[in-house]
């Protein structure tokens, strides 16, 4: 087990088989490299991606699109390669969820441009960068 610190949950024992390796780490973060992913609450969409060495460093997360089989055929070089488990369904693709205090219009967007793509087998974990998608790293989210 794993003894994590959190600002927002406490302090966590965490399997360490649930550790999300990012090689690279994410855009901004290249030094934080384990990740946890967490619950936000039963039932709802969002999780939560925990650093297992910062304690304040987090993001909220969403499955980008559970439904659209064809997200990730833009993946180019390194990233195919690294994630065979697209076509096999062994892969989870997640988008970062940003809550915008002054924005009225779209105050909750989601990074659909630059998604966390997770190969639930190997717990690697790499941000990819999907130039030529067509999809935006501000993308509106609405819940129905």
């Amino acid at each position: 087990m794993l003894n994590v610190k959190t600002t927002r949950f406490g302090e966590i024992d965490i399997d360490e088989k649930r550790v999300i390796r990012f090689p690279d780490g994410l855009l901004g973060f290249p030094e934080q490299k384990g990740y946890v992913l967490l619950e936000h609450k039963p039932g709802s969409p969002l999780f939560w991606l925990q650093s297992i060495t910062t304690p304040y460093l987090a993001f909220v997360t969403i499955n980008s699109f559970p439904e659209k089989k064809d997200y990730l055929k833009d993946l180019q070089g390194v990233e195919k390669g690294t994630f065979k488990g697209v076509e096999d369904e062994r892969v989870i693709v997640l988008a970062i969820v940003t809550i915008k205090q002054n924005n009225t219009k779209n105050p909750i967007t989601i990074n659909l441009m630059g998604p966390l793509v997770i190969d639930t087998e190997t717990q690697i974990g790499r941000q990819v960068i999907l130039e030529k998608s067509g999809y935006s790293h501000q993308h509106p989210l609405i819940f129905s």
